[in-house]
């Protein structure tokens, strides 16, 4: 884990969106999670059951989830960028949120040196939480998601006639 200083600005990735594009201005008010990954990155393959898991739980309860996709180091740009193949992927992954097709310029600006990493902002887009690579992605992510999904449901709550 390393510094929270980097604020969810950049979402302009060169590639493009699969399933919806995300501008900045709409994520407020929700806490979102960023997810770094690259399918032929054996951690990224490994940790996807559990990924899926708790986007699946957290995802009802308010949590904002994007991907996005980042080319490994020594990967020919073109493959890691070929929005056909990555949307057929997706599809077949099942994931319905967001997805940014990254040349690295988004990985790079959020400061993200391997795959995959977890980005976690708060309601007010503030960075709680970063991972990368870690083994037990459950055990580090799924309190905050926790504690950030419970103020939001209060938050809610609190707004309901």
């Amino acid at each position: 884990m390393s510094t929270l200083d980097v604020p969810l600005t950049l979402l302009d990735p060169e590639g493009g969106w699969i399933n919806a594009p995300v501008h900045v201005h709409d994520l407020h008010g929700r806490p979102v999670l960023l997810h770094f990954w690259n399918e032929r990155d054996v951690g990224s393959r490994a940790r996807l059951p559990q990924f899926k898991a708790l986007i699946e739980e957290f995802q009802p309860r308010g949590l904002q989830v994007i991907s996005v996709h980042v080319p490994l180091p020594g990967e020919a740009l073109e493959r890691a960028m070929d929005t056909n193949r990555l949307e057929t992927l997706t599809k077949r992954l099942g994931f319905h949120h967001p997805v940014a097709t990254d040349d690295g310029s988004m990985a790079l600006a959020y400061g993200v040196d391997g795959s995959p990493s977890y980005l976690v902002y708060d309601a007010r887009l503030v960075m709680r939480l970063r991972v990368t690579g870690e083994e037990s992605v459950e055990a580090v992510l799924r309190p905050l998601l926790e504690q950030l999904t419970h103020a939001e449901s209060l938050s809610q709550d609190a707004h309901a006639p």
